[in-house]
């Protein structure tokens, strides 16, 4: 009797319990009964507007830690004509690098390393800078080391020529420059995960894809998972990338066995099984999660929205864990909602498919019942009232005139009184006049900014949801063909071991590479230029102290100011 007593006390306490768990879920919004059978005809609707003969993408949609819908649309091999299955196999690009950093975190778990620890502890081939680069940096991309692609793109590759990673690896250990002081920026580096990579191999002296197969794959069953390491490595059932040409598809050659931040192959099914792993923990534990799904914060103390191959962010209010990946004609994405126990898994093999526009409508789908209930409204954008304007004399209002450089994202603004007014001037057919309200701040005439506020040889925009963008003040270059050959030479990169030559042709720099063809150089102020494609984007001339040009830093989106130096004319 006692006995029966004491389970039944024991079965109370668990029913209990249980009910408290979902009235707390239901209490925070972690609970919602999802209407799968209309989420999946939602979907069906969607697939309709793609072709079934061409190459296509996979979908999973994950609650309640289950796969609940599969879709597969279009064909993973266009020669053979086999089509996308639920056992096809995608390489999923960057969303790979959220399974090194998880491996990382294995081996800190295990007191085999610490985040915080120097990676020269572990890469003793890495350039000494001046500050003490962390594992923590590399896994946050806040290292400054420049972006392997970027500089093996600047170095003459091709990203369709064979690449491993001893050769990302050399590239790297000859910098001797960043692109900025350790965690005093967030840029994205494909180059801190692959010397992660390196790192989960000489702590755990087994081969990287060995280590995750053993650690990680193979305990959550995921049995059509692996690491790409080696070149022509077989990949059973595996969906080949395909870029339209004309009215034709050629297939888009992926020839990359770089690992660590890229290179994972997997499938549908198996990536549900690492999305339902972050609930049921059965490889990992609870401080592992924790520490996998927090911000670290700059110096400044600012947060940047990315935690460990995991962008952290906010869809319509609801948390949103995230991280998509493009390689050649490849696309994949993972979207985790914890808070509602929903992911969004995609993969693409097609150029011809808006793997983002597609993404966007399945979370919309999957959320939309949600958000009807929830009745959210999104946050207003801030708005300030205008301030009363003043007088400003048109002989005042010309001291405010001027050009205006935006680094970021290369353009260029002019100021000018025009009409006793100052006027914004985008281009000939498009300028807005600005109302002085204030010593150094206008407000624009309509409402894109909130404010223009002058500071010494900048201004600075405020929007209306409080971004802020500067532009420095600049004289325009002005260079004929005669100016232009004092640029005119060749040039070495030590750190890259390439040269490129800068000749005039057409009134215009070009810069030339053996490997890569021409740049069209545009002069933008003295001894600065841009480029007119991806791996060229800014070009500035360096002089020495008698004013004669010895060199050239170079940048790309992703490896600032890469040195050249002069070797002839």
């Amino acid at each position: 009797m006692e006995i029966k007593m004491n389970l039944s006390k024991q079965v109370a306490i668990r029913i209990c319990a249980l009910f408290f768990i979902l009235a707390l879920k239901a209490q925070n919004n972690l609970y919602y009964n999802f209407d799968v059978n209309k989420i999946a005809e939602r979907i069906d609707s969607l697939l309709i507007n793609y072709n079934n003969k061409e190459a296509g993408m996979s979908i999973g949609i994950v609650i309640n830690s289950k796969l609940v819908i599969q879709r597969q649309i279009g064909l993973a091999n266009l020669e053979h004509q086999i089509p996308i299955t639920k056992e096809t196999s995608f390489h999923i690009a960057s969303v790979s690098k959220q399974f090194t950093a998880f491996a990382i975190l294995l081996l800190e778990d295990e007191g085999k390393l610490s985040q915080d620890d120097d990676i020269r502890r572990y890469i003793p081939e890495m350039h000494e800078f001046e500050h003490k680069i962390t594992i923590k940096n590399l896994l946050n991309h806040t290292s400054g080391i420049k972006d392997q692609w970027n500089l093996l793109r600047l170095s003459g590759w091709r990203l369709n020529d064979f690449i491993d990673n001893d050769h990302v690896l050399n590239i790297l250990y000859n910098q001797t420059s960043l692109n900025f002081e350790p965690n005093e920026d967030f840029m994205y580096s494909n180059s801190g995960y692959t010397l992660l990579a390196e790192i989960v191999t000489r702590v755990s002296g087994m081969r990287f894809a060995e280590y995750m197969e053993k650690n990680i794959f193979k305990p959550l069953k995921m049995n059509n998972t692996q690491f790409v390491d080696k070149e022509g490595q077989i990949i059973k059932k595996k969906a080949n990338s395909y870029l339209k040409n004309g009215q034709n598809y050629v297939e888009d050659v992926f020839n990359n066995s770089s690992y660590g931040a890229t290179n994972l192959s997997t499938t549908i099914e198996d990536l549900a099984k690492w999305v339902v792993n972050f609930d049921k923990k059965e490889v990992g534990n609870s401080i592992l999660f924790d520490k996998m799904n927090s911000q670290r914060k700059l110096s400044n103390g600012n947060t940047y929205g990315y935690a460990n191959g995991q962008f952290i962010n906010q869809y319509k209010g609801i948390n949103r864990i995230q991280h998509s990946g493009q390689d050649a004609s490849y696309q994949a994405y993972i979207g985790r909602f914890p808070d509602l126990d929903v992911s969004i898994i995609f993969f693409n093999n097609n150029s011809e498919i808006n793997g983002g526009k597609v993404v966007g409508q399945l979370t919309e789908i999957c959320l939309s019942e949600y958000l009807k209930n929830r009745q959210y409204n999104p946050t207003l954008k801030i708005k300030q009232s205008k301030k009363a304007p003043i007088s400003k004399s048109t002989k005042t209002l010309k001291t405010f005139e001027g050009y205006y450089w935006n680094e970021q994202d290369r353009y260029s603004r002019q100021l000018k009184v025009q009409n006793d007014t100052l006027q914004y001037i985008r281009n000939s057919n498009d300028r807005t006049a600005l109302i002085p309200v204030d010593k150094n701040e206008f407000e624009m005439e309509i409402d894109e900014y909130l404010s223009i506020v002058f500071k010494s040889n900048q201004i600075v925009l405020t929007l209306n949801d409080g971004y802020q963008i500067t532009l420095d003040k600049y004289i325009p270059a002005k260079y004929d063909s005669n100016s232009l050959r004092q640029f005119v030479g060749k040039y070495r990169s030590p750190e890259l071991n390439s040269y490129y030559t800068f000749s005039v042709q057409n009134n215009q720099l070009v810069a030339n590479h053996t490997r890569l063809g021409n740049f069209n150089l545009k002069a933008i102020k003295n001894d600065y230029f841009i480029g007119n494609k991806g791996s060229i984007k800014k070009v500035v001339f360096l002089r020495n102290e008698l004013g004669n040009i010895v060199g050239v830093n170079i940048s790309s989106s992703r490896a600032k100011n890469v040195k050249f130096d002069k070797v002839s004319e």
